[in-house]
C-alpha cells in the first residue's frame, strides 16, 4: 500500500496577505479534506469590484469637470481606502478550491451626462446603489466581515444622503448584547432630539421632530427583538453637543446620529444574516441623517471611511485552524 502524502504545514492566512495583492499556495492531492470552503470569498469580489468602479467613476468625474475636484476628492480618498482594506481580506481559492471566487473584474466607470449638477446627481445614485448592496452582502458575509461591510456602507450612504426602510419581514430574537448597546443608543437619541427640537423653528424644527418620531419607532422596534428585559432610557443624558441655539440644535443631532453609527455597525456581527442586514441599514440611516444635518449647519463632512469600525476589524481575522 503507497504512503500517503504528508500535508505541508498550514500557513496562517495573516502571513500570507503582506500586501493588497494575496498569494495562493498549491496543495498536494492528498490535503483537500483540510480545504474548508470560504463563502466570503464571492462576497469580497463583488465589495471589491463595487469600490473598483465608484474609484473609476469619481475619477472620471473629475476628469469631466475639474471644479468638481474639491467636492470629489474626499469622497475619492474614502473609496480607494475601502478598496485597499477589502483587498487585504481578499484570498481567492485555486485548485481543489477554486469554486471558492474567481478573478476580480476590472474596474468600470459608468457614463456620466454632462454638467456639474447631474455629474453630482449620478454619483449619488451610484453611492446609493453601493451602499444598498453591502447592506445585502452583510446577509452573505459571516459576521466579522460583515461588520467592515457594513462601516463601507455607512460611509456610502452618508455619501447618497439617503434615508430608506432597513426592516426585513421578520426578524430573529438573537444576540442579545448588540441589540442592548443599540437599543441604549437609540434612548439617547430620542431624548436628545426632543431637547433639541425646542431650539428650531420652521422647516427644521419640522425635519427634527420626524426623525425624532423615526427614532421613537426605531427604539420600540428594538424593544420588540429583545427575547429579556430591554435596557431602560436613563432620566437624563449627558450630550456631546450644550444646545444654546439653531446652529447648536444642528449640530447635536449630527453627533447624536454619529453615536448611533457605531452600535449598528457592532450589530452587523450578530449571527444571523436578517440581523446583520437589518443593523447595516440602520447604520447607513443614521449615517445618512448626520450628513444631512451636517449640510443643513454647514459643517465639514465626516472624515472617516470606516464610520463606526474598530480598528481591529481593518484586517483580516484568523479562520479557526489558520
Amino acid at each position: 500500500m503507497p504512503e500517503a502524502v504528508p500535508c505541508p504545514p498550514r500557513v496562517s492566512r495573516r502571513a500570507l496577505l503582506g500586501g493588497a495583492a494575496a498569494l495562493a499556495l498549491p496543495w498536494p492531492a492528498g490535503c483537500t479534506a483540510e480545504a474548508v470552503p470560504r463563502e466570503d470569498v464571492s462576497t469580497l469580489v463583488e465589495a471589491i469590484s463595487s469600490e473598483q468602479d465608484l474609484v473609476a467613476t469619481y475619477e472620471a468625474a473629475r476628469s469631466a469637470d475639474a471644479s468638481l475636484a474639491r467636492r470629489i476628492d474626499p469622497v475619492l480618498a474614502h473609496h480607494r481606502e475601502h478598496l485597499a482594506v477589502l483587498k487585504r481580506h481578499y484570498l481567492p481559492g485555486s485548485g481543489d478550491r477554486a469554486h471558492e471566487g474567481g478573478a476580480i473584474p476590472s474596474p468600470k466607470a459608468i457614463a456620466l451626462p454632462g454638467g456639474a449638477t447631474a455629474i453630482m446627481a449620478a454619483l449619488r445614485a451610484e453611492e446609493q446603489r453601493a451602499a444598498a448592496a453591502r447592506s445585502e452582502d452583510t446577509g452573505k458575509a459571516g459576521p466579522g466581515l460583515s461588520q467592515l461591510l457594513a462601516s463601507i456602507g455607512a460611509c456610502e450612504a452618508g455619501h447618497a444622503g439617503t434615508v430608506r426602510d432597513p426592516a426585513p419581514s421578520a426578524m430573529p430574537k438573537f444576540d442579545l448584547q448588540a441589540l442592548q448597546t443599540a437599543l441604549a443608543a437609540e434612548h439617547a437619541a430620542v431624548y436628545g432630539y426632543g431637547l433639541l427640537g425646542a431650539r428650531l423653528r420652521g422647516p427644521l424644527q419640522q425635519t427634527a421632530k420626524a426623525v425624532w418620531e423615526a427614532h421613537r419607532t426605531q427604539r420600540d422596534r428594538l424593544v420588540a427583538l429583545l427575547s429579556a428585559e430591554p435596557v431602560a432610557a436613563a432620566a437624563a443624558y449627558r450630550l456631546p453637543v450644550r444646545v444654546t441655539s439653531a446652529r447648536s440644535a444642528v449640530q447635536l443631532a449630527a453627533a447624536l446620529e454619529d453615536a448611533l453609527v457605531p452600535a449598528y455597525v457592532g450589530l452587523a456581527g450578530a449571527s444571523h444574516p436578517q440581523l446583520r442586514r437589518f443593523a447595516a441599514g440602520c447604520a447607513q440611516n443614521a449615517m445618512a441623517r448626520s450628513a444631512g444635518w451636517r449640510q443643513k449647519g454647514g459643517a465639514a463632512a465626516p472624515r472617516e471611511a470606516f464610520p463606526g469600525l474598530p480598528p481591529a476589524a481593518l484586517s483580516p481575522r484568523p479562520e479557526p485552524g489558520e
